[in-house]
């Protein structure tokens, strides 16, 4: 197998690169437009094949096909158990959201607070649709998912029970916009069932697609009130919670602990020469109200003026209800307030628009799922993205108190906290599991998880790369961390200098494994990169040393390869299990290069079926080279390295690859207990020799730049 001399670097291609880029993604392939025309052509109502209405729909356990809950359950479209069925009602209102048997609050207060913001809905719930003109039983909805818009298509065949809906319904009961988009969100995420329990931080940010952040009151409620107020004004989606340790149960002043609330308006009245700041709420049944002080029926109203008390003031059980801020703080636990993203906010005219970088990854066991404790041996395996900011704020003003979260800027709804004279940046990070909810029914539930930010001094900063991360990550300052959760959005806003920082999300638990998405915003100019490598490889170094075979090697050689001068696989084998005895004497669990290595070794380094002398000769070289690197890092002398390490081995065996590559490497090379033995290792290595090789063979002078699609890379350097 020959080589050249150079360097060749492979770069991956996407096979679709620009096809739907940043544009809408149909969810299981589903056209809204394609299947409506085809479903009015043909005459008939649509019944969706990816989410068919049965019990498998309806839930896994509570809500299984075996369960008390899902007996006697129909599924009905709605002009089958309702007169005269409409997707809206004039006009869409946060009271038209009312909770039914499934236990998800927190969805459907997030939903009620959407409806205060008729452009966010429209984007949620496209118009134009009802069960009118052009009815084919086919709705559609967009909703937010780790970074992209997806269109969920569902037919009007809902759970019906006794001859009502047995979840979400409109106080109107003949409007169906909620309970068809509880049925999208279901269909996204499997099942009814796993919709129940949740924050409605995850169900704002799939409306909207912008950045949760979860304030907790007993800690410091300074600025409450002005960052509620502000936050509403530009569009943000706040909700409250009272925490419960035994579920749900109504207080003697009407409220219901362990309940979700969506946050509505604010407003200032004064009695006499006392301001009294009151917050509206409202509970996502649609009935039971706070009856303590400012509650509908409160004889504190009689005391304002009639027009500010009818403007304010609307007496009926809808769920909604006025408190005052020191009740509220004494009986709620948290806000939570979703900031809209750029795409939903747009630019800011003062400040020229939105900063914000987005990275989807994974952490993988064995490879780059090191845990939370920055002094714990595998941490710096965990994945790692380089923030430079570039610019302080602008110092604002507010008329109201300052909060540890700070003030609520004019292009969006958040921005700086003022403190002191030294200039920082505001920045938002935002964590994301990716798709676990949908889990659920497996057993599965979110992980705790969370990040730290490090300060990069500017001498390190030309040495900073994943592999060299191992010695110089325990050398940072660190300059911020995220609170661990169990969440599923982990968002922190930090205030920090003008600089060069590292980004290391982790799970609470080293070896847990999930997908994440992690997005950078600011107001401000920054920059954001992951750290990674080059697919890339010294193509001399591949070459291995031409070392003459020891005399006997070589007659060892000849007396297998008999007449035909070539060793086949089972010859090799023989031959290496012999030759690299001595070097096993080391170590504690010896273990010969396998038939299947040895085959592989004649694909990369022979004719195919078999090795010739001069052929051989090379493969031995390199074989003295990656026993010697093995042994480097199989530092007990076990027989085998932490597959967490296989990354700085094939580091030093002329190897450089990115971050994917490694992870799936890892994953096919590591065994159980997630260590990586010696032909393990031979394999691995060999089979990205021969590939580097064969690409140099295509360019011009032995290098350069070979673009590959990712499906030809990992069919290559993963093969069998």
């Amino acid at each position: 197998m020959a080589c050249s001399s150079g360097r060749v670097t492979i770069q991956l291609v996407d096979e679709e690169a620009g096809v739907g880029a940043g544009g809408l993604q149909l969810f299981r392939g589903q056209s809204y437009e394609a299947i409506r025309a085809a479903c009015l052509d043909s005459g008939i109502l649509f019944r969706d094949p990816y989410f068919p209405a049965g019990p498998d729909a309806l839930g896994y356990d509570q809500l299984g096909p075996d369960s008390e809950k899902a007996k006697d359950v129909k599924w009905m479209r709605p002009h089958e158990f309702c007169a005269e069925p409409k997707f809206i009602c004039e006009d869409m209102s946060r009271t038209d959201v009312c909770q039914g048997s499934l236990g998800n609050c927190w969805f459907l207060a997030a939903a009620a607070s959407l409806t205060l913001y008729p452009r966010l809905l429209r984007r949620v719930v496209p118009p134009g649709q009802d069960f009118q003109h052009g009815y084919a039983g086919v709705f559609h909805f967009q909703l937010w998912q780790f970074g992209r818009w997806v269109d969920v298509v569902v037919d009007d065949r809902l759970p019906v029970r006794e001859g009502k809906l047995m979840f979400v319904r409109s106080e109107q009961r003949n409007e169906f916009w909620a309970p068809l988009l509880e049925k999208a969100y279901a269909k996204l995420h499997g099942s009814y069932e796993v919709m129940r329990g949740g924050h409605m931080n995850e169900a704002f940010v799939d409306f909207t697609g912008g950045v949760g952040e979860v304030l907790y009151l007993r800690q410091n409620s300074m600025g409450l009130f002005s960052a509620l107020r502000h936050a509403l004004a530009k569009e943000s989606l706040v909700g409250a919670t009272a925490l419960s340790d035994r579920g749900e149960y109504r207080t003697e002043e009407g409220l219901v602990k362990g309940h979700a609330y969506s946050v509505t308006g604010t407003h200032k009245v004064f009695l006499g020469f006392t301001k009294v700041r009151l917050l509206r709420l409202r509970n996502p049944w649609g009935r039971v109200e706070w009856t303590g002080a400012w509650s509908d029926s409160c004889p504190r109203w009689d005391t304002l003026p009639t027009e500010c008390r009818d403007a304010l003031l609307v007496k009926k059980e809808d769920g909604e209800f006025w408190m005052e801020l020191r009740d509220f703080l004494l009986h709620f636990d948290t806000v939570q307030i979703c900031s809209l993203s750029p795409e939903v906010l747009g630019p800011s005219p003062e400040r020229g628009g939105w900063h914000v970088h987005t990275f989807q990854g994974r952490w993988v066991r064995g490879f780059n799922s090191g845990g939370s404790q920055p002094n714990a041996e595998t941490f710096w395996t965990n994945p790692q993205f380089r923030l430079t900011l570039l610019e302080p704020d602008e110092e604002e003003e507010d008329e109201d108190e300052e909060g540890p979260w700070g003030g609520w800027g004019a292009s969006g709804a958040w921005g700086p906290a003022r403190g002191g004279r030294t200039p920082k940046c505001t920045v938002l990070l935002s964590l994301t599991q990716r798709n676990r909810r949908r889990l659920r029914a497996k057993g599965l539930t979110y992980l705790t998880v969370g990040f730290h930010v490090f300060q990069i001094p500017e001498e390190l900063l030309g040495l900073w790369d994943s592999p060299r991360s191992r010695a110089i990550l325990p050398r940072l300052l660190r300059a911020d961390r995220s609170p661990l959760s169990a969440r599923r959005d982990v968002s922190r806003r930090c205030r920090l200098r003008p600089g060069h920082y590292l980004v290391v999300p982790s799970t609470a638990h080293a070896g847990d494994e999930a997908d994440f998405t992690l997005r950078v915003f600011s107001e401000r100019r920054h920059t954001a990169v992951e750290i990674d490598d080059v697919i890339s490889a010294d193509l001399q170094a591949l070459q291995g040393p031409y070392l003459p075979l020891e005399l006997g090697l070589e007659q060892l050689f000849k007396e297998l390869a008999g007449e035909e001068e070539e060793l086949n696989a089972c010859q090799l084998q023989a031959l290496l299990s012999i030759a690299l005895e001595p070097a096993r004497v080391h170590t504690r669990t010896p273990r010969e290069i396998g038939l299947r290595t040895c085959e592989q070794l004649l694909q990369c380094f022979g004719h195919g079926q078999s090795l010739a002398l001069h052929h051989f000769q090379q493969l031995w070289g390199h074989l003295l080279e990656w026993q010697a690197i093995f042994h480097k890092f199989d530092e007990d002398a076990s027989g085998t390295m932490n597959s967490y390490e296989l990354r700085l081995a094939l580091n030093a065996a002329g190897f450089h690859l990115n971050n994917q590559l490694t992870q799936a490497l890892t994953s096919r090379y590591r065994d159980s207990r997630l260590r990586v033995d010696f032909e393990r290792f031979v394999s691995c290595v060999a089979q990205l020799t021969c590939i580097f090789c064969h690409c140099s063979q295509h360019l011009d002078g032995g290098e350069g730049v070979i673009c590959l699609t990712h499906r030809q890379w990992m069919e290559a350097a993963t093969f069998s």
